[in-house]
């Protein structure tokens, strides 16, 4: 079973690697449609905004660009939709939005779409994902984009009442405007339970899984999941922040399932083959604890040709013949093939040179009689001396 998960793990990442030139556009426009749809659903001051045709642009572009400008058209957005309504509060909201985003990419330009999908996740309750992936795959300073991202979902709550105030021109009334809405988000207890919280569990996670121990990353994902339900369980009872114990618990679950999912497609270790090495240099000693990934290799599937005109593209009237290397035919004992009989082969006895002068070199035995040479008298008597030893040996 474990080598069939790990089968198809290694199937969709060479796929992915394959495709992701298209499919990391797809994703991010679809997410993107996801993002100002969700804005547009919030706010919906203007319906000029609101058209379909202007949400699929804002997307498009967000595909093909960087994550740093989804995350300013979303802002774009938001500022136009609150400007229709309200000049002062979108003016604030300017400020308070370069500031966010200066901060982002200052500090963590590569999570800028954290910021952003926070707000969008929160509708589902999946936001409690944000802070046990960042733990898993980031490092504390991806603390700093969860936070911008809970306040911004919770200054969208205070920015909808507070546009559709009527007030005048006077200065006073608008430090009243910009008062109320930061007295707001100071009491709103749940965005600062949220944030102590996020920010602690993302803390766990990473402080976790960069021990030794062995299955460190699966603990520290556990650990995370323990710490959200505890920390919004006691500001639940302790700080009087309304939470849903039943969507906490299960939505922390899933959330922490997503994460492992997540981890697993990144790496898997092999820790029944960890390998512990010590070595030194002249300034330092050196603990060193290998832990092998496991990689597996694909079955290759065996293909056998049993039709010669698919193989070779001719036409044969047999369709059963086969090109298979190893293929014997199978003989009956009537039709078993007789063995040839052994010829018999007459014994060819040299003739004898005793008597005669003269010496034949000899060839085939049909040739003895047709060419003799001679051979001079003093290789004669050698020859004749040669011939009666071997006739004493017989």
């Amino acid at each position: 079973m474990i080598t069939i998960i790990l089968e198809i793990r290694e199937i969709i990442l060479k796929a992915y690697q394959k495709i992701r030139a298209v499919v990391n556009p797809v994703v991010k426009f679809f997410f993107a449609l996801l993002v100002f749809s969700s804005i547009n659903s919030s706010l919906g001051f203007d319906p000029k905004f609101t058209k379909i045709s202007i949400v699929v642009i804002l997307s498009v572009v967000s595909a093909i660009t960087p994550n740093a400008v989804m995350a300013f058209l979303a802002m774009l957005l938001i500022l136009l939709q609150v400007y229709s309504v309200n000049l002062f509060v979108a003016v604030l909201l300017l400020f308070i939005f370069i500031i966010l985003y200066a901060m982002l990419l200052r500090f963590s330009p590569k999570e800028v779409i954290v910021a952003v999908a926070l707000p969008v996740l929160a509708k589902y309750n999946l936001h409690y994902a944000i802070p046990i992936l960042m733990g898993s795959i980031s490092n504390p300073v991806s603390i700093l984009p969860t936070v911008c991202g809970v306040v911004i979902y919770h200054l969208l709550d205070v920015v909808k009442v507070a546009a559709t105030r009527e007030i005048s021109r006077k200065i006073d009334d608008v430090v009243e405007l910009y008062t109320d809405i930061f007295d707001s988000l100071i009491a709103n207890k749940q965005m600062i339970m949220m944030i102590v919280v996020f920010s602690i569990v993302i803390t766990v996670v990473w402080f976790i899984r960069r021990f030794a121990f062995d299955y460190s990353f699966e603990i520290s994902l556990g650990a995370g999941v323990m710490v959200n339900i505890l920390g919004f369980l006691i500001a639940d009872l302790k700080y009087d922040v309304t939470v849903t114990i039943g969507t906490l618990i299960l939505m922390s679950v899933v959330s922490g399932a997503i994460a492992m999912v997540c981890d697993y497609m990144k790496r898997v270790l092999d820790y029944t083959a960890v390998e512990r090495v010590q070595f030194e240099d002249d300034d330092y000693y050196y603990y060193v604890k290998a832990v092998p990934k496991v990689n597996i290799s694909l079955r290759e599937m065996d293909i056998k040709h049993y039709n010669r005109s698919a193989v070779d593209g001719e036409d044969y009237e047999d369709e059963d013949e086969t090109e298979d290397e190893d293929y014997e035919p199978e003989f009956s004992e009537e039709d078993e093939p007789e063995e040839p009989e052994e010829e018999d082969v007459k014994e060819y006895r040299a003739p004898s040179y005793r008597n005669s002068g003269s010496v034949k070199l000899l060839g085939k035995p049909s040739d003895l009689e047709e060419d003799s040479i001679e051979l001079p008298e003093d290789d004669y008597e050698e020859e004749l001396l040669l011939t009666d030893g071997e006739e004493d040996d017989k």
